[in-house]
């Protein structure tokens, strides 16, 4: 964890080092102080919400008392939480993912093999979610696009998971859960997919609630330095959290992360016959992008990393916690 942090830190400070940031400065002037104490409180409110979510996805009240709550916060699981948040915008590659299983085993006492493919389950309802609101709530986009996309991802999903069903099903679950090797992991692969704390329906709703607050905070702050509409900035604020989903990443995301929220507010910003081919021709909300996208980006990152130095200095004083079984128990037992 140390060099972890010692490596991202590092990175950070050499790449703001090389980032004008007498741009970002200026577009940071630009929001109202209560734009800025709405940006922040949506920020803590996302925070909330994916703790939430994690307490039901890995039902964290079934396997232990929580040692302290905040607001009906697990104080355990926001640290996890904080700390794998920090991790993710800090380090290049999406390096950072690899620390929930670590964090989730010494904070939580879960197997680091449940904690991986909870978090590949929290990825994909992460993906499915970002999907679903872009289909919605894209400006622009046709009727048709948008109900043909919609039915691509409601039978794509009832496929995916009649499909699952039917082929667990089809094999029963007769591999030892102590086996080794792949038989082993394919064991512990089905336990975890058929999960039912991984499909209750208040998993979906805090993540559909984490992503509306982030992207609202995100297009907001947006709007206020760009002067675009809401809608426009809510699709630059959705394209760089798409871009984000990119395996190949900077340090701290830079780079990519503003590169998606222009896009998206080029794709938004109906005034556009044409794609801008150079910054003499790009209307004002999109010349201002880069800059606010900059500045958004160092305002989300300035608080993921606060918020995981307070969570990794609460976590010394945290109680153990005992170890979760390796599987959990099958459905209907």
């Amino acid at each position: 964890m140390a060099v972890a942090w010692t490596l991202g830190l590092v990175l950070l400070g050499w790449l703001l080092h090389k980032t004008p940031l007498h741009e970002a400065q200026a577009a940071l002037a630009r929001p109202t102080l209560l734009t800025w104490v709405l940006t922040l409180l949506g920020l803590l409110g996302s925070y909330g919400l994916r703790s939430a979510r994690l307490q039901v996805v890995l039902d964290l009240d079934a396997h232990h008392r929580a040692a302290g709550r905040w607001f009906g916060l697990r104080t355990d699981a926001l640290r996890v939480i904080l700390m794998h948040n920090a991790a993710v915008n800090l380090l290049p590659m999406r390096a950072g993912e690899l620390s929930f299983p670590w964090l989730a085993a010494r904070q939580l006492g879960y197997p680091v093999p449940r904690a991986v493919v909870c978090l590949m389950w929290m990825r994909l309802q992460d993906l499915s979610v970002l999907a679903l609101l872009g289909l919605l709530l894209w400006p622009g986009l046709p009727l048709a696009w948008r109900a043909a996309g919609l039915a691509v991802l409601v039978l794509g999903w009832v496929a995916l998971t009649q499909g699952l069903q039917r082929w667990f099903e089809d094999h029963p679950q007769d591999v030892d859960e102590a086996a080794q090797g792949w038989r082993g992991h394919l064991s512990r692969l089905r336990h975890a997919l058929m999960e039912p704390a991984h499909h209750r329906p208040a998993a979906w709703l805090l993540t559909l609630a984490n992503w509306a607050l982030k992207l609202a905070a995100g297009a907001g702050l947006l709007a206020a330095i760009t002067d675009a509409g809401f809608m426009q900035a809510w699709a630059g604020a959705l394209g760089g959290e798409l871009a984000a989903i990119v395996p190949v990443q900077g340090p701290a995301g830079f780079g990519t992360y503003e590169a998606g929220v222009w896009v998206g507010m080029a794709n938004g910003l109906s005034d556009l016959s044409d794609p801008p081919t150079g910054v003499g021709n790009m209307p004002p909300p999109l010349a201002q992008a880069i800059s606010a996208a900059l500045a958004l980006h160092l305002c989300f990152l300035l608080c993921a990393v606060l918020a995981g130095l307070v969570a990794l200095w609460l976590s010394r004083g945290a109680p153990k916690v005992p170890k979760a079984p390796e599987a959990p128990p099958r459905p209907g037992t």
